[in-house]
């Protein structure tokens, strides 16, 4: 029985340090050289990515998250990833229920919509998400400022939570934070950026270079022919 014991101790001791060994990895370096880079095109997204980046669209994904009666509709999505905490998500949102129709003998009238409040608010919903998420704890917005991206000015907030481990110490803290911008008369993108806290500096590079390629074909709520621009 003593064997058996020692037998399950070395296998755990082998464990942790396998685990330690991958959180270390090397593979997390900056992408640097311009043959790191591919342009995809997936949805409405045309964008420049390192090619080490996964690329996720899941449209069965997209139909769930844009069920009828949300506040907010999902229009399209992609992930671009390097393991569970470095990654860019790219998100188009649309309100959920549009106006309602003019009653009988009334003559129709432009519906009141307004971008600020929507801006707002989705973007608290995208926080509040995260937050809320079951995988991660000591979620904290850290601040929030309004942003110039590409002349378009949206709203950007800091944040940090921890991906916790059944050991203390091998939880994973992350950094990132979530830009809101308009993208059209009646649509808004979303860029949430996420990294380990020591390659924040060099990460933020990498997406401040992603999202300047950024490419949105027009959908059924573009009225200024999507952020192309």
């Amino acid at each position: 029985m003593l064997i058996v014991y020692r037998i399950f101790w070395v296998v755990g001791l082998i464990a942790l340090i396998a685990e330690l060994v991958i959180l270390a990895n090397p593979r997390q370096s900056v992408p640097l050289r311009a043959s790191d880079w591919e342009v995809v095109q997936q949805g409405r997204f045309q964008v420049r990515v390192p090619k080490r980046f996964r690329k996720v669209r899941d449209p069965l994904a997209l139909m769930e998250l844009s069920a009828s009666g949300d506040e907010v509709r999902i229009l399209d999505s992609l992930t671009l990833s390097r393991g569970e905490r470095t990654g860019l998500i790219i998100t188009i949102a649309a309100p959920g229920t549009p106006p309602p129709p003019p009653g009988f003998g009334q003559r129709a009238a432009p519906p009141v919509f307004d971008m600020n409040r929507f801006l707002r608010r989705t973007h608290d919903l995208y926080l509040a998400a995260i937050r809320e998420d079951w995988g991660f704890t000591d979620f904290k917005e850290l601040k929030r400022q309004t942003v110039l991206v590409r002349g378009v000015q949206g709203i950007r907030s800091d944040y940090e939570y921890t991906i916790p481990h059944p050991v203390p110490f091998l939880s994973m803290p992350v950094r990132g934070y979530l830009i809101t911008l308009p993208l059209s008369q009646a649509e808004v993108i979303h860029f949430n950026a996420y990294c380990p806290p020591n390659s924040f500096g060099d990460y933020e590079k990498v997406y401040d270079q992603i999202i300047a390629t950024v490419q949105v074909q027009s959908g059924a709520n573009s009225g200024v022919g999507g952020w192309s621009r």
